[in-house]
């Protein structure tokens, strides 16, 4: 009877050990903050996407200074370590409800945007990107 009473009393030590055992782990993620101009003057609204060859990507919203910072999802700050194909998109709407690129259209995907971004364990990264070409305006 004893026997099973210091069995039993195992049990939910046993159920903590286990659901601490199936959290939810994440590679660790580091800062990445940047600015990016378009013809020299800060681009003051849309998204930067960093794409690597595996894995997830990572986002950040274009700030009216033209600066970002980089989450990954689910919501984690700045990108895991590793090299990036980077797109930039830029679109404004106007009254009609008609959506126009504010950058030439090779920026909106990594394969033909030619940027590149490198982000390092242990350290904040920076990365700022000079687009030019025709103004859209």
């Amino acid at each position: 009877m004893w026997r099973n009473r210091g069995r039993l009393a195992f049990l939910p030590l046993l159920a903590a050990l286990v659901a601490v055992g199936c959290g939810e782990t994440h590679d660790p993620t580091y800062p990445v903050t940047g600015k990016v101009t378009f013809n020299g003057e800060p681009l003051t609204t849309g998204t930067v996407t960093f794409t690597p060859e595996t894995g997830p990507s990572a986002t950040g919203e274009i700030g009216p200074d033209g600066t970002y910072s980089l989450i990954t999802p689910p919501e984690r700050q700045g990108a895991l370590p590793g090299s990036y194909q980077v797109s930039v998109s830029a679109v404004e709407v106007d009254e009609q409800g008609l959506a126009r690129s504010l950058i030439p259209s090779k920026y909106s995907t990594g394969q033909t945007s030619g940027l590149t971004a490198t982000v390092q364990a242990d350290q904040e990264n920076r990365a700022d990107f000079d687009l030019t070409g025709p103004t859209r305006r």
